[in-house]
């Protein structure tokens, strides 16, 4: 069984930590797998994407969801549809995927910070080849800027002396529960930058999509566009033992609802985007200020208390803040 519970409440599945209100999985269980996707969902009013791993794994169900996106199906009128997935990020080592399903895991351990809105994976893993790797994932959806997200990816090596290869894209066209929505209009890729554009099928909504790939911590990382099926960001790290190096992914979007050609906003927006510590911040600080408005206390409950603040975290996290968006 999954061991995902609250601090000192062992008959609770959930642990949140009563000071920073974590929700913390300890160990990986496939069994569980969708549970634990939807626990480890974010959204910031705008948008919500799903808890699944950046890898992926086998019958996973990601799911990128816009406020307002919907588009005709047969059975019903209309639906929200699953949006272009943009958490893709696969990290190689000396031709070894990572995959939790894949080599051998050490020590695992999810976190979804309930106050600031992040979700973060520490997993220490030895390749089917025998090397050993210590990943640090961490991603929001920014609530400061509601159409930009980031992933960062820290790789430490543990006793691997070679190369690494990262890396990532879009799943330009998901289909929602098997119906497909989307057309592809446009794609490409310079420099550091790959972009999309979409439309749904029916509805007509226009989707543009861009993301960035930045290396911190190896001054000699090229990042290149590899275009074959779809454009995707590559960049090949040279690692020895001790030695840490860390991806930055930062992703914008927008849809026809706010802007006239939502794809050359999203890549006007994205090379204006500083780096992701300057983003993390300015997203934490906004997430303090929605805490600092809209926190509820019970004194006399500490099990009641942390409840609510995973309701309120719920809540906050799916109402949009501009009341003017299109429903």
């Amino acid at each position: 069984m999954t061991d995902v519970y609250i601090d000192h409440v062992p008959e609770n599945q959930q642990l949140v930590n009563t000071i920073d209100r974590n929700v913390i999985e300890t160990k990986f269980d496939p069994s569980q797998l969708h549970d634990q996707e939807t626990v480890f969902t974010l959204s910031n009013g705008y948008l919500g994407i799903r808890g699944t791993f950046e890898e992926g794994y086998p019958e996973d169900r990601t799911a990128t969801l816009i406020h307002g996106v919907y588009d005709d199906v047969a059975k019903a009128n209309t639906e929200l549809v699953n949006c272009p997935n943009w958490l893709p990020l696969v990290v190689t080592v000396a031709g070894d995927r990572f995959s939790m399903d894949s080599g051998e895991i050490l020590n695992y351990e999810r976190r979804l910070d309930l106050r600031l809105g992040i979700v973060s994976r520490d997993v220490r893993w030895r390749s089917p080849k025998g090397h050993t790797l210590d990943l640090h994932f961490e991603r929001f959806t920014s609530l400061a800027d509601q159409h930009v997200m980031a992933i960062r990816c820290q790789i430490a090596s543990i006793d691997f002396a070679g190369e690494v290869k990262v890396a990532t894209g879009f799943d330009a066209k998901p289909n929602t529960q098997g119906v497909p929505h989307w057309r592809t209009l446009n794609y490409g890729g310079i420099d550091q930058i790959i972009w999309l554009q979409n439309q749904t099928l029916h509805s007509g909504i226009l989707l543009g999509m861009a993301a960035k790939l930045v290396v911190e911590g190896d001054d000699t990382a090229i990042v290149h566009v590899e275009k074959s099926d779809f454009p995707t960001l590559t960049t090949n790290l040279q690692f020895f033992p001790g030695k840490t190096v860390a991806v930055e992914k930062i992703v914008t979007v927008l849809t026809s609802q706010e802007a006239e050609l939502p794809i050359a906003e999203a890549l006007q927006r994205l090379a204006d985007e500083p780096r992701y510590s300057t983003l993390l911040a300015a997203h934490i600080v906004a997430w303090e200020q929605v805490w600092q408005d809209s926190d509820m206390m019970i004194e006399s409950d500490r099990q009641a208390q942390l409840k609510i603040r995973e309701k309120l975290l719920q809540l906050l996290a799916i109402a949009p803040l501009d009341d003017n968006q299109k429903q």
